[in-house]
């Protein structure tokens, strides 16, 4: 007998905080979610490249097994640009990108 196990890469839904233009001071959160891909998936944020770690004022938390959610409790200037959610498991990596633009005075 020849027992073939066909690995299935991640999939991540669509993201967005929600709306086009966040402004300053607001509370910005957005949900990486992954429906489709063999368990375990490692999943992990990144803004401008670099990985989302403990950045003052940003949170990041699993949401169960396929999912991570980034919450940014008052949003300012420095908070705009491209967040992305990468998703890996066993069979390969897939990321999505989200664009915050904040709204303001700049300094």
């Amino acid at each position: 007998d020849l027992d073939v196990t066909v690995m299935v890469q991640p999939n991540i839904l669509p993201m967005s905080f929600g709306t086009n233009v966040m402004n300053e001071g607001s509370f910005a959160q957005v949900s990486c979610i992954v429906p489709q891909g063999d368990e375990p998936l490692s999943i992990s944020w990144s803004f401008h490249g670099a990985e989302v770690t403990t950045d003052p004022g940003i949170i990041t938390s699993p949401l169960g097994t396929r999912g991570s959610s980034l919450m940014i409790h008052s949003v300012g200037h420095r908070h705009s640009g491209n967040y992305t959610c990468k998703a890996k498991n066993i069979a390969g990596d897939v990321s999505e990108t989200v664009q915050l633009v904040v709204n303001g005075q700049f300094w």
